[in-house]
């Protein structure tokens, strides 16, 4: 019935929800169907017997679906103590909703097999598919639960009356309500039925929605934003396309000869004063030197003065 997928039992029958005592009516929630709609935070599994609580299993629910909340590593307590420290390397252990499949044990929880009468465990649904042991008969749904704190073996809770009459499993959510469904305006999942009128959906975040558009936003115009340095246009205006055409090529001789001519013209007019102001150094020198050679000798004319 609980792997049964899009299937609900009960779902409008008070009678079928109660814990206190066992009515023979099974009873599944639409939100085994629709797991992942919502956001599961915590699952616990409960064993009644005679309207009490005798054993229970607490899980992590995150990230999970209807299949794998149930393990040993999203195990987070129990009513036993030796669960969580149990070998997964011993022949026999068994920690899942699907169990044992070849003879349907669901939601089986077994420590090892040593045979029949030797197979130790803390939890067992048996839908009795064959009968393989004496305490699982023949179409007979049989729920077995360990009363200690310890594993103990399936056959003895069998023979010393071991049989719990409801299977309860509670969720709990991070940011889903249950309530009366009167609009899918806040609605960010498919609302899932609980109940005759109640159903389950995950609330929609307006200021979380808002928050992550604008996020979205500056994220795309990084991603879309390109450097101008980068652009084709500016690499194109650092270099010269290659024209082969005559008159491209004419042109080109005549600004390069004018732009030669120009420079030409301005070098020319600068070396003619070069030259000019050399020659004018080089006369003054050499009367300088003129003169320093004549005052060497003597001047006559200069004694008779």
């Amino acid at each position: 019935m609980y792997m049964d997928s899009g299937i609900t039992y009960n779902i409008n029958d008070n009678a079928a929800r109660t814990l206190n005592f066992s009515t023979g009516k099974h009873f599944k929630s639409d939100i085994i169907n629709h797991w992942k709609d919502i956001d599961i935070d915590q699952v616990k599994l409960v064993v009644y017997q005679d309207g009490m609580e005798k054993s229970f299993l607490h899980f992590d629910g995150t990230g999970t679906d209807k299949i794998n909340w149930f393990s040993q590593e999203g195990l987070l307590n129990s009513s036993y103590s030796d669960l969580k420290t149990a070998s997964p390397d011993v022949n026999g252990y068994h920690f899942a909703v699907e169990g044992y499949s070849r003879v349907r044990r669901r939601f089986f929880v077994s420590k090892s097999f040593g045979g029949c009468s030797e197979d130790f465990g803390w939890l067992l649904v048996s839908g009795g598919f064959d009968g393989a042991c004496s305490y699982e008969p023949a179409n007979t749904l049989t729920i077995l639960y360990s009363t200690g704190y310890m594993a103990m073996k399936f056959e003895e809770l069998f023979q010393n009356g071991y049989k719990a009459d409801t299977l309860g499993i509670f969720v709990t959510f991070k940011s889903s309500t249950c309530q009366p469904l009167t609009s899918q305006a806040d609605n960010c999942s498919t609302p899932v039925q609980l109940a005759s009128i109640i159903y389950c959906y995950r609330l929609c975040n307006k200021s979380s929605s808002v928050t992550n558009l604008q996020e979205k936003i500056q994220k795309l115009k990084k991603e879309l934003s390109v450097s101008e340095r980068d652009t084709s246009k500016y690499r194109r205006s650092l270099t010269s396309a290659r024209d082969d055409r005559y008159s491209s090529k004419t042109i080109g001789l005549v600004g390069a000869l004018g732009i030669a001519l120009v420079v030409g013209f301005i070098v020319t007019l600068d070396s003619v004063k070069i030259c000019q102001k050399c020659s004018k150094i080089n006369k003054v020198t050499t009367e300088n030197t003129a003169c320093s050679n004549e005052m060497k000798r003597g001047n006559p004319l200069q004694g008779k003065a």
